[in-house]
């Protein structure tokens, strides 16, 4: 037992560093762009910055004689009033509860359906399922072609699961305006979810004063930018952006290695609500025929690299992903020439949360709401917290985050954990402002967006010129946008 528990805590361990911190370096999901192809893009970029990682990272854990007294949890060892990080909650032989047994104590059945799910959300279901007196969830794992249409459509129809993730459905602020999904912003005010005990990211989904969604864990994603771009270390505002791009010297620079134009054109449209002023939501008009639109297809064009030409020549990369703690931490990248740049939002630059795959819904349809809080409940409870880090991410109570990442210092200290990363105290601080500065990705211009991607492929192709293209999305956008004011 000893040897089996020995070698659990070292895969753990190993891949706290690996998938933390590697998937704040890489841009996954990507369900925001409402491009499949750019999903599968991303994956494949997490995927690569994973392994490039991998030798780096090296775990011999001790388990010392506490840990080893016992197989489960002992509440009395917690401390009152914080939430700790407790490695005993993933030892092996808890019970599991089966629906069988869950419906012959007389208990409320939930479904959760999910795709690609991922180990904190099944270690999640059976910690509740063990603990709850009165519900059970039961995941429905679904992978299936055309998903996301086919419970868009129950949805509608007043069917559909009780809890439900970003993986298999469809996110827009059009789907949020038909009400299909409950506001949970009243229900986390009354649960004391607060900024002061929690990190903001925790609310997702939002319109307005609205929140139709949750995170667990916290994935902000930034980029560093080549300073040779910029002509200097000072963020420039969008219209300058653009140009020192489109009149880079560089014939033989890539945006990075494995980009496709469609990645390049989303990350300088993305974080802006209008687009750069490209549309008038008062008015409910846009303009797609100035300069600044037509140097964006260009140079997403231009500094494309899906046959991976540039992957033995970093050099000629001239941006690539960034988090405060990797092996490269911040003031390397200074010394190298590098600025912290992460995404343009109409107001600066921040992270971005740009995957919604694993952000936890309630059906407006759930006959169980009150199950669905208790879920909620308790997955942003200590216990749920704890599975959420350690299943290798930022959890979003501050205080799970701050225990969980001094458990691995001390595993640092100890000679345990070992990493090549620059993971100290001082990465880990920079880390906790990092993510607290991230911000969503605007919701109102998903299906523009999916238009502008749409047509430009064309350009890209080589189909169309550049000018008809353009033309297209005007005529396109603008009809969208008179059907949905």
């Amino acid at each position: 037992m000893k040897r089996i528990r020995q070698k659990n805590l070292r895969c753990r361990a190993a891949a706290m560093v690996l998938l933390a911190f590697t998937l704040f370096l890489a841009g996954c999901g990507k369900e925001t762009s409402g491009s499949e192809e750019t999903l599968a893009e991303s994956t494949a970029e997490s995927m690569e910055q994973t392994a490039s990682t991998e030798q780096t990272v090296t775990a011999e854990p001790t388990v010392s004689a506490d840990t080893e007294e016992s197989d489960t949890p002992d509440p009395s060892e917690d401390t009152p009033g914080r939430f700790q990080y407790n490695e005993k909650l993933f030892a092996l032989g808890l019970p599991v509860v089966t629906e069988e047994q869950a419906k012959a104590d007389g208990k409320t059945v939930l479904t959760l359906q999910a795709s690609l799910v991922n180990p904190w959300l099944k270690d999640s279901i059976a910690g509740f399922n063990r603990q709850s007196a009165d519900y059970f969830v039961r995941l429905e794992e679904t992978y299936e072609d055309g998903v996301k249409d086919r419970v868009a459509a129950e949805i509608v129809a007043g069917r559909g699961p009780d809890i439900l993730t970003g993986s298999v459905l469809e996110i827009s602020e059009s789907v949020l305006k038909k009400e299909v999904l409950v506001d949970l912003a009243p229900g986390l005010d009354a649960m004391g979810i607060t900024d002061e005990e929690y990190f903001p990211g925790v609310r997702a989904l939002p319109m307005g004063d609205k929140v139709y969604g949750i995170r667990t864990y916290l994935t902000p994603h930034g980029y560093w930018i080549r300073e040779s771009v910029l002509g200097g270390r000072e963020l420039p505002d969008i219209a300058t952006l653009v140009e020192k791009l489109y009149t880079y010297p560089d014939q033989e620079a890539v945006w990075r290695t494995n980009a496709r134009s469609v990645r390049i054109l989303e990350y300088l449209l993305c974080g802006s609500e209008d687009l750069w002023g490209m549309i008038d939501w008062e008015k409910g008009t846009c303009d797609f025929s100035g300069e600044l639109f037509a140097k964006m297809l260009e140079i997403a064009k231009r500094y494309a690299d899906p046959e991976r030409r540039t992957e033995e020549t970093e050099d000629k990369w001239m941006v690539s992903f960034y988090s405060p703690v990797s092996n490269t931490p911040r003031r390397q990248l200074e010394k190298e020439g590098k600025v912290i740049i992460n995404y343009p939002f109409d107001n600066g630059y921040y992270p971005a949360y740009e995957s919604i795959s694993e952000v936890l819904m309630m059906n407006a349809n759930s006959e169980h709401q009150e199950g669905v809080w208790a879920f909620f409940e308790y997955v942003l409870g200590e216990e749920g917290q704890c599975y959420a880090a350690g299943n290798s991410y930022l959890a979003v109570n501050r205080e799970m985050s701050k225990s969980c990442m001094e458990y691995y210092l001390r595993g640092l200290e100890e000679g345990w954990f070992k990493t090549t990363a620059e993971f100290t105290p001082e990465t880990i601080e920079e880390l906790y402002a990092f993510t607290e500065q991230a911000r969503p990705l605007p919701l109102r211009t998903k299906e523009v967006l999916e238009i502008i991607y749409e047509e430009s492929e064309t350009f890209w192709a080589g189909d169309k010129p550049l000018e008809e293209v353009c033309d297209v999305i005007q005529k396109r956008v603008q009809i969208y946008i008179s059907e949905n004011m």
